[in-house]
């Protein structure tokens, strides 16, 4: 039932509503979701209930977070284009699968790099994954930086994957919040 282009339309549209502000935590509001369903019927020309919306949303979530903890911070699994697959060695795949069972349908098919772009505006800030663990407590702190970072601006996003790693996390926090955008571009700067 659900395709790549049905997938796409959707990722689009709930991400337009992120960047709208309709979903201030970890979940959509009300109004969020009816503006979901209506502008997806609108796109897809497909009727869909919020609860099968909203399971959509879940099993992408799922997926994405088993991705995640798949890929971690290792960097060394390549993509194949062609496979559309992770490219690794046999024992680097049971190595894995022993972390992360849920990862097995990888082995066959991937996220496409396009499509995580989607999914990480998506997820990131609203799911734990280990180490990397966040409270949405500091996207609200940079939400409500607006002026001095505007939301969907490079150094926005740049801000929600510095904020990714718990010491940096914990510094925005901890700095006067006078120099926050400061830090942060310098930051961005040096990166």
């Amino acid at each position: 039932m659900w395709d790549k282009r049905l997938t796409e339309i959707f990722c689009d549209i709930c991400i337009k509503e992120i960047l709208k502000g309709n979903r201030p935590g970890t979940h959509f509001t009300k109004d969020g979701w009816l503006k979901i369903m209506t502008n997806f019927e609108k796109e897809a020309g497909k009727v869909f209930s919020q609860k099968q919306l909203k399971n959509r949303w879940d099993a992408l979530k799922k997926e994405w977070k088993a991705w995640k903890k798949l890929k971690g911070k290792d960097t060394g699994l390549g993509w194949n284009p062609i496979k559309r697959t992770i490219d690794a060695p046999d024992d680097g795949w049971e190595s894995r699968l022993k972390v992360v069972p849920e990862a097995q349908k990888f082995r066959t098919s991937g996220i496409d790099p396009e499509f995580k772009g989607k999914l990480d505006q998506m997820f990131m800030g609203i799911v734990a994954i280990g180490d990397k663990a966040w409270a949405p407590s500091s996207v609200k702190v940079l939400d409500s930086m607006s002026e001095e970072v505007p939301e969907a601006s490079p150094l926005y996003f740049f801000a929600l994957k510095l904020l990714l790693n718990k010491d940096k996390r914990i510094m925005f926090l901890s700095i006067n919040p006078k120099i926050r955008a400061l830090w942060l571009k310098t930051e961005m700067e040096d990166s």
